[in-house]
Parts: structure tokens; sequence; C-alpha cells
């Protein structure tokens, strides 16, 4: 009797322990992993590239977060019913499938949160993946001692121990990833609604019998290689007759982000205040801009990295108020999971994760009627070869800034695409001479060339070492005046872009492109530069060249660094 007890006793516990198993599992270990891991990949990374990049992007988290959620959504329940069906193949089945779940949950938080000071920047370069082999390494040797690590203490505990440490550790980092979001928004005005404004090429194309001034900007063209490609083929030099070429110019900064609002407001930025308040205050303070609007001339500006979210930019023909919303949803979770896994996935998997930044452009909702302006070599060239020149009578200003020679180099001279790896720097800058080249004849075609100041000029120089920032001081700068005729003709007066506000004075003033500097040849001079790492914008130091332009090992350290 006591034996028959005994035995039923333990079919009643084993049945009771079973079904509290089972019950367990809906709330248990399986969920909580699913749901970090997809808050981890969904939620989190996607908002905090946004906050902690809300200048980089056209969207906010109210256009990010429904498409986001709902990605979540879809992938926790996929998680959770996978794991249901582990639980069903047996309980050590389901304890394997947990360890492995748990393994590449912290392979890839600790990938995409502690191993990611090395990795290449997304600006449109070609990244030479054979450079990262220490990367590729460390990836591998992570994945390896989680695996032991978990493995160890996966056999060397009870099964209910190690079950409630997964749970344990999921919990306590989803409330981790959401002190963090909620901590990055506050401080990065995640809470904030985009205006919606859009860069757009309405008028582009549009120019006054009277008077215009253009500045054509050739992103990351130096002026060391265009004088190579002029020199081995002088017939470069044809396409700027009438122009005057400042060969000894320095920039003010290595990168596009900075150096547009200073050449449009001579405002020097020293990480004193956040970026965004900065640009908003040199576009409404320009004197430039300010001169021209008081005076009723139209103003465009075909710039695709304006910020375009503050009233000010409303001053710009262009920039008008769109639809919110996204294109192609689809789409936009695509690139988002791309840009996640750039982070998050192991090296070996990183080459498929590259995205292009500037096509994110490509999903916003444009104006009713109106295209959203694209600032690739090719779209500007397509465009403006079925345009045609629409005169007005009111003076027209026409700051258009198009790819030059920046990455990715898939131009050939005529401006056809080319595979990448196939494309050179040098390539580009052909591309973006037979551009400027194409877009000059366009003007003398409509009878605009010769009332129009015009400036074909670069943002900032070009490194031959692709997301290196250095050397990138000397960028091209070619100006023409009104009325203005004579040969090609070269300068190697020592100028800098701190001189551009008067030189724009004296241009609108009838000056010939010679006489709108007071630096002459043979001056010596020093010039100020402010340099900073590719991703590292809130650390810059400042730089004197006290020699020609091209030389960067003229240049020196004045001990002033500004930091944010």
């Amino acid at each position: 009797m006591k034996d028959i007890t005994g035995v039923q006793a333990g079919k009643k516990n084993e049945k009771g322990e079973d079904r509290n198993r089972k019950f367990e599992f809906f709330r248990g270990e399986g969920i909580w992993l699913s749901v970090v891991t997809c808050f981890m990949l969904f939620i989190f990374a996607p908002f905090e590239l946004l906050f902690m990049n809300q200048n980089e992007f056209w969207f906010d988290a109210y256009l990010l977060a429904p498409i986001m959620l709902f990605v979540f959504g879809v992938a926790c329940v996929c998680n959770i019913l996978g794991f249901a069906i582990l639980r069903k193949c047996g309980e050590t089945i389901y304890r394997l499938g947990l360890a492995v779940y748990f393994v590449v949950f912290l392979s890839l938080y600790i990938q995409g949160n502690i191993l990611t000071g090395s990795l290449p920047l997304l600006d449109g370069s070609n990244i030479d993946w054979s450079l990262y082999r220490k990367e590729y390494v460390q990836s591998y040797v992570l994945w390896i001692v989680v695996v032991l690590v978990v493995a160890i203490v996966y056999h060397k505990t009870k099964d209910r121990f190690f079950e409630s440490m997964v749970r344990v550790v999921s919990i306590c980092m989803t409330l981790m990833f959401c002190v963090t979001l909620l901590t990055l928004a506050l401080s990065n005005h995640g809470f904030e609604k985009k205006l919606g404004l859009t860069v757009t090429d309405k008028n582009m194309f549009q120019m006054s019998e009277d008077q215009n001034l253009v500045i054509l900007i050739l992103d990351a063209v130096d002026a060391r290689a265009m004088n190579a490609l002029m020199e081995d083929n002088p017939d470069y030099q044809d396409i700027f007759t009438d122009f005057t070429y400042y060969r000894n110019t320095m920039g003010v900064y290595p990168a596009t982000r900075n150096s547009v609002p200073y050449i449009l407001s001579g405002e020097w930025f020293e990480n004193e205040v956040e970026f965004r308040e900065y640009e908003a205050r040199a576009y409404a303070d320009s004197p430039l801009l300010s001169d021209l609007e008081q005076k009723g001339w139209q103003i465009g500006l075909y710039e695709q990295e304006l910020l375009a979210n503050d009233e000010g930019k409303k001053r710009f023909e262009n920039v008008i108020p769109g639809k919110r919303g996204v294109g192609s949803k689809l789409m936009m979770i695509k690139w988002q999971l791309q840009l996640t896994g750039f982070r998050y996935a192991p090296y070996c998997l990183k080459p498929y994760m590259f995205v292009n930044l500037n096509h994110l452009n490509r999903i916003k909702i444009p104006p009713e009627g109106e295209t959203v302006y694209s600032s690739t070599n090719k779209s500007f060239y397509d465009r403006m070869q079925s345009a045609e020149i629409d005169l007005t009578d009111r003076k027209c200003f026409r700051f258009i800034h198009i790819a030059g020679g920046h990455p990715p180099f898939n131009l050939n001279e005529n401006v056809e695409e080319i595979a990448a790896e196939d494309g050179s720097y040098e390539d580009n800058v052909k591309a973006s001479l037979t551009i400027t080249k194409a877009y000059l004849d366009k003007l003398k075609e409509a009878g605009v060339y010769d009332n129009s100041v015009i400036i074909v000029m670069a943002d900032h120089g070009y490194s031959n070492i692709i997301g290196d920032y250095h050397e990138q001081q000397n960028p091209i700068f070619f100006v023409k005046g009104m009325e203005e005729s004579h040969d090609f003709s070269v300068s190697e007066a020592p100028i800098s872009y701190e001189d551009l506000q008067e030189a724009y004075v004296r241009l609108l003033n009838g000056a010939g492109s010679d006489q709108i500097f007071d630096w002459k040849e043979g001056d010596q001079r020093e010039r100020r530069f402010l340099f900073y790492e590719g991703g590292e914008e809130d650390h810059m130091i400042e730089y004197m060249q006290p020699g020609h332009a091209s030389d960067a090992d003229a240049m020196y350290e004045t001990g002033n660094v500004y930091d944010r």
C-alpha cells in the first residue's frame, strides 16, 4: 500500500510539474529572451541610431515608431512560436535551443555595443574589408568565448538555474535598453516632431536675364588632383575659359557638414553649441543670403545634406513642406535592418549590410508636383540633360551641391555608371568636369552665362586614404565675374574660405575674378583650419597653415582644442 501510494504520488507530482512547466513557458525565459533580442535589434538599435544622429536623418521617431514596432511584434511572435515548438519536442531540445539563442543574443549585444570603435564610416566610400582583419579575428574570438562560457554555465548548473538566469538577464537588459533609449531621447530632442521640409529641385534651372550668382559645389574635389589632371590633359583648362583658378586655397573643415554652412555664412563652428543650433543660425544670419533676400533675389539652395528642420529654411524657394510619411515602408524596413546588421552582425556578415545613407532620401514623400533633390552626379547630369533654362526677370542665386569626387566611384568620364570596384577617384573628378562643362554650356546657350557670377568650388579636399580626413584642406576654387572674358588664368595667392564673404560682395558689385581678394601671389600668410576625424565631430583640433595650401606637412597644431 505504501509503495502504491508513493508511485501514485510520484505520478501526480510529475504531471503537476509538467502542467506548471507548461504554464511557466508563457511567462518564462523563452518569451523574455525573444523580447529582449527583438527589442535590441528592432527597437533599441534603430532608435539609438536616430537619436544619436538626429541631424543626419529627415524622419523622426513618430515616423519610425509604427514601422519598427510592427517589425518588433512580428519578430517576437515568430521567436516565441519557435520556442513553443522546441518545448513540444522535449525539455532537452528546448534547453539546448535556449542556450544557443542566449549565445546569439550575448554575442550580438557585445558586437554591437562594445566592439564598435573600428567600424568603417557609411559615407558612401568603397570599404576595403581586407583592412579589417584584426576586427574579423576579434569577432570570431568573441563568438567562440561566448559559446564556451555559456556551455560551461549550462553544464555546471541545474536546468532551472540556467533558465532563471536567462530570464533575469533578459528582463534586466530589456529595462536597461528602455532607460537608455529614454535618456537618449530626452537629451537629443528625440520627442521633437520634424517639420517635414523637403529640399526639391524646384527652379534649379530658372535663371535671370538681369543678374545671377551661381555657386556649384563639387564635393571633395581636391586641388592637387585637379592640378594633375590639367597637367596631363590641358583640354580641361578650356572648360574654365574666363575663370581664375586659385590653386593655393585653404578650406576650413575636412567634411561637408561644417564646410557648407561656413561657405554661406563665414561663421566658425567651435562646438560651443549643438550643431543644429549653429546651422540654423548660420543660414538665418548669413550676410550673403540676407543681402540677396533684402534685394528681392530668388534664392535656391540645392543641398541634400541640409537639415531642413527649422522655419528659417523656408527662405529658400525650393525647400518646401511636404506630406509627412514614408514612401516605401518595405524599403525603410530593409535599410533599417541593414543598418542594424552593419553594427550588430559579426564581421563576416557586415559586408552584406552596407547601406548608402543617401538612399534614405529616396523614400521621402515629395511635395505634390515636385521632385526631391538628389546630389548624385548622375541624377544632376540626367536632370540637366532633359531640362531647359527657364528665364525670369528676378535676379537668381543658385547654390548647387553635387557629389563631385565623393565616393562611391561608380562613374566614368562620360558620366556613365560603372561597377564601383572598377572606378577611381580620378574617374569621379573627370565626371565632375564633364558635368561642369555641360552646365556652363547650358548657361551659354540660354544667354545667361555672361550676366552670371559663377563659382565652381569644393566644400573640402580629398585624402587618398578612404575614410581618412587628413589632407583634405586644399579644395578647388574657380571663379568668373560678371561679363568677364579672358583666357584661363591661374593664381597662387594664399586665399582662404575666410575671405569668401568679402569676395561675394565684390563679385556682385562687378569686380573681376582677379580683384576679389586682397591677398596676392608671393604674400606670406597663416590660415586657420579646424580638423576632426570622421565620425568624431565633437572633438576639433585647430591647425594653422603657414605654407602652401597643398602642403599638409607644413600645418601645425596651435594647441587649441574644441570639444563638446
